[in-house]
């Protein structure tokens, strides 16, 4: 089983409002990370919120998630994977895919193009890349878990994946969004303009239970 940790811990301080909680195609951004994995077949799926996430309850439908508290958002994105982490280690999870709540547009194909890369039993990382540039989500298979519990605060996951380039898979793929955060006033607008003009079909709702 394949288990996705949403992280959604972050203060959003340069988006000024929640992000896990911004509206785009008819949901959320967290929900359309919820339902994108659905889509790919992910059914485990972590949600790690900080301080304050009440609202999240009332903008999503998490019957479907399990749902972590960080305490200690300071440490970073990687305090929330090992939270985790160390949550999933003791099920049976044969690797997690680590996703921005601030990368809401991934296409689904993505997801399902990294998850069957993964499956080949290659690689113990496989992360996508647009245009010669490595971004989001990432797939960390078992075998890293001890690794990104371990790894410092201020590399964090980077420091996982940069240890061994010889068991990273990278996959390339037509979705600016792997590189593109959508953490400022500004670039949610935008987001929000392109998927206004692209007429964007909406994707699954959440996952419900």
């Amino acid at each position: 089983m394949i288990a996705a940790i949403i992280l959604a811990a972050g203060g959003s301080e340069r988006m000024g409002q929640p992000k896990a909680a911004l509206t785009l195609r008819g949901t959320t951004f967290l929900g359309a990370i919820l339902g994108a994995c659905q889509a790919a077949g992910v059914n485990r799926r972590v949600v790690v919120v900080g301080a304050g996430f009440d609202n999240l309850f009332s903008e999503n439908d998490l019957r479907g998630a399990t749902v972590l508290l960080n305490p200690a958002v300071e440490s970073g994105p990687i305090g929330s994977i090992r939270i985790a982490v160390q949550h999933l280690v003791n099920h049976p999870v044969e690797a997690v895919v680590v996703w921005h709540v601030d990368r809401p547009h991934i296409a689904i194909a993505t997801l399902e193009s990294l998850l069957d890369r993964f499956r080949d039993g290659e690689s113990a990382i496989v992360l996508p890349a647009y245009r010669g540039r490595r971004g989001h989500p990432v797939v960390f298979a078992r075998a890293v878990f001890d690794e990104l519990l371990t790894a410092p605060n201020d590399e964090g996951a980077r420091a996982v994946v940069r240890a061994d380039p010889s068991r990273v898979a990278v996959v390339h793929v037509d979705d600016p969004a792997v590189v593109e955060d959508i953490d400022t006033p500004e670039a949610y607008q935008a987001l929000l303009k392109r998927v206004e003009e692209a007429g964007a079909t909406p994707p699954p709702p959440p996952p419900r239970s």
